[in-house]
Formats: C-alpha cells, structure tokens, sequence
C-alpha cells in the first residue's frame, strides 16, 4: 500500500508541470479597435435612415402623419382665437345691451316721472270743479239753475249764479248698448269760482244718498281709470277722492294712497 501512494504524488506533479506559463518573449494578443466599430454602426444607421428617408413610401407615411397633427394644431389655434374674439365682441355687445336697457328704463322712469307731474298738474286745474250724475236731462235747461237748485234743495248749501264760474252737460252722449245707457242723462260739470264753495258742496255729498244722484270729483282720464280699478280691486273694501288723491281702505281696515296701478298690486 505505500508504494501506491508515492505513484498518485507523482501523477499529480506530472500534471502540474504540464500547465505552460506565459514566456517573456511572447507577442500580446490582438485586441478590437472599438472606435472602427462605432463609425461602422453610426454610418450604416446614417445610411439607413437616408435610404428611408429617401423612400416614397417614408414621405407618403411621413405626410399622412404631419397633415392631420398640423391640422389639428392650426385648428386649436384658431379656434381658440375666434373664441377669444368673439367673447371679446359679445362683452362688448353686452355691455352696450346693458347700458341701453339702463338708458331705456331711465328714459321710462323719466317718462313716468313727467306724466305724473303733468296729471298733477291737471288735476290741480280741476281742483275748483265737480261732476254731477244723475240730474235729468230736459230741452231749454240752464245747468248753472240746476246746481243752484240742487244746492240749495238736496244739499242745504247756499249756492249763487256768482258762485258759479261755468257748467255744461258732458258732450257728445257717451255710446251705449241699449236703451236705458242712451236714454242716462249726461253728468254736469261744473266749475265754481273758489274752492271753498266747491270744497262745501262736496262734503255734502252724503245728503244724496238714496237719490240716484251722485256728486264726483272731476278727475283727470288716467285718475278715472285707476279710481276705476281700485274701486273693482278684490282686496279694496272702500274707496273714495279727495282733492283728486285716490284713497282706499283694504281688507284688514287699512288706509292707502292709490297713486298708480303699482300701489294697487301692492294691496295684501
């Protein structure tokens, strides 16, 4: 057995010596040259895309993919600018609508303002007259002897031809649709010299009730209109004139002055 193991060593140093060391006389082996291969690379890629590039299918796809996305583009841009300029000009457009709604309604406000001031001013003119309904008519009459009568008979005011500055029948006789509205005699007008005289008269008016004879303040049309109204309004329990301010007295015993139709709307 130990001869056995000396044979094994042996082999083994055998083996080792068999491996050959490098001498120094040996040439290096040669190594790639990396910078001939990047030209290499780079010229066959340049190469390439010039051939593609060169192509007509390249162009064709090229053309097929630019136009739509310029379009696009060109299109955002100028829709955005036709939307700017247009809501530009429509706040222009606007902004004059609005001034000129102001101004129109200005120009109502001061309409209103002068028609009111006119009819105050017309019914001022009236202050010193009366409207008399319900006096039979008869040929010949003299109107002024009929106030007279009915002042001193009816009313128990004293009244003289003096007092009295005009009075006449309302003409032409209003239209109507039957016989007894044409056959209605027409109310007097009738103008005294001072209010004081008027003012008497009126207030006597009561004594006339149950006569079919009425006594009216003679109102302007645009006061005989809204008197009109508020005499028929749903929430008006009484109505009444005085010196040709409309007075009303509502469902829950309130006093108002009707001075137009906005007043009536405001009635609870």
């Amino acid at each position: 057995m130990p001869p056995k193991k000396a044979t094994n060593a042996a082999k083994s140093t055998s083996t080792r010596r068999q491996v050959r060391e490098p001498q120094p006389n040996d040439e290096p082996t040669p190594q790639p040259n990396t910078d001939l291969i990047h030209v290499d690379i780079i010229d066959s890629i340049r190469q390439e895309l010039n051939a593609a590039i060169n192509s007509d299918d390249f162009c064709t796809n090229l053309i097929c993919k630019l136009v739509p996305a310029i379009a696009e583009a060109v299109k955002e841009k100028v829709c955005k600018e036709i939307h700017d300029t247009f809501q530009l000009e429509l706040s222009k457009k606007q902004k004059q609508l609005d001034d000129a709604r102001e101004e129109i309604c200005q120009l109502r406000r001061d309409l209103t303002a002068t028609q009111d001031s006119a009819d105050r001013q017309e019914q001022y003119s009236r202050r010193n007259c009366l409207r008399i309904q319900g006096i039979p008519e008869s040929p010949g009459e003299s109107t002024d002897e009929l106030v007279i009568n009915l002042a001193t008979e009816k009313l128990n005011v004293t009244l003289t031809p003096g007092e009295i500055d005009r009075s006449h029948r309302i003409s032409p006789r209003p239209r109507a649709n039957n016989i007894a509205n044409a056959t209605r005699p027409r109310a007097i007008i009738v103008k005294l010299t001072s209010y004081n005289t008027r003012d008497r008269i009126y207030r006597a008016r009561t004594s006339l009730k149950g006569t079919r004879i009425y006594i009216n303040e003679d109102l302007t049309r645009r006061n005989q209109e809204l008197f009109a109204r508020a005499r028929k309004h749903e929430r008006v329990n009484r109505s009444w004139t005085l010196d040709g301010k409309i007075f009303v007295i509502d469902g829950n015993d309130h006093k108002h002055h009707i001075a137009n139709t906005e007043d009536l709307a405001r009635l609870r």
